[in-house]
């Protein structure tokens, strides 16, 4: 880890976060930058545009320091705690009906990845 790879894996992350925030205002599309980022940054490694070397130590830094980033977010939760507590029953079906839903699709994801294919190999 050298501090010239991690300024070139910030250098590509950064590049990709302005180029999605400019699509999307171009466009006028209500989407997320952070994750058509992402997407375009896992397109980018799978077809070899941009090599796992070239971000893996931005990244590695960047998740050593997750709780670190999600601190601000937590602590800004203390102002809205009247709302939570008043929404608390809608946020907890919430979560438990979308944490079902995402155990169903995966588990249903996974079995079909897993079926044998007709005519081939496994």
């Amino acid at each position: 880890m050298t501090p010239g790879s991690i300024l070139r894996g910030t250098a590509i992350l950064l590049a990709l976060q302005w180029v999605s925030v400019l699509f999307l205002q171009a466009l006028h599309i209500a989407f997320p930058p952070a994750l058509l980022g992402m997407i375009l940054l896992a397109v980018l490694l799978l077809t070899g545009v941009i090599r796992e070397q070239s971000v893996e130590d931005a990244c590695t830094i960047l998740i050593e320091k997750m709780g670190m980033l999600f601190l601000p977010a937590g602590i800004s939760m203390l102002l809205y705690l009247d709302i939570i507590k008043a929404e608390s029953a809608a946020i907890f079906v919430t979560i438990i009906v979308s944490s079902l839903i995402i155990l169903v699709t995966t588990t249903a994801f996974v079995e079909l990845l897993s079926r044998p294919r007709k005519g081939g190999k496994n």
